[in-house]
């Protein structure tokens, strides 16, 4: 632990990955998911250090905190996601031009009529023939709209 507070916030960020890895192991007290990437490793040593400077989260935020860790040391699949961010499962549902269209998020693609695709924006160009962000076309994003 003394290792992580010697480094300060750039000294984290020139670390090999497979040593970034094993500080934040040995920082956290359990494995760090392989999905979890350089970017997030980095902040949440940074974060580590703050907490151990006095500086940490405010006792609701760590209650939250301390309720994600526990869930993910009971099923560290819980957190895996699918493609976007959507869990595998989700059915998005749109109607257009006075019919329903269902697509069913998989757990690297969508779903639509039997048919898989890589992008909603690929699903909503089969539906309307037109290019849509698929976000927003199935209403999960909501468009920004000119001032």
């Amino acid at each position: 632990m003394q290792n992580i507070l010697a480094k300060s916030g750039n000294g984290i960020a020139q670390l090999p990955l497979e040593e970034l890895r094993r500080e934040w192991a040995e920082c956290w007290g359990i494995q760090p998911n392989a999905q979890i990437g350089r970017q997030m490793l980095e902040r949440s040593l940074q974060y580590k250090q703050r907490q151990l400077r006095g500086a940490g989260l405010s006792a609701e935020q760590q209650k939250r905190l301390d309720n994600l860790v526990a869930q993910y040391k009971r099923d560290p699949e819980s957190f895996d996601q699918g493609p976007a961010g959507l869990k595998p499962g989700t059915k998005l549902v749109r109607s257009f031009r006075a019919e329903k269209h269902v697509v069913l998020v998989k757990a690297t693609s969508f779903e639509y009529r039997q048919q898989h695709y890589n992008s909603l924006s690929e699903v909503a160009f089969a539906i309307t023939g037109t290019r849509w962000n698929g976000w927003v076309f199935f209403g999960i994003k909501k468009r920004k709209r000119k001032s």
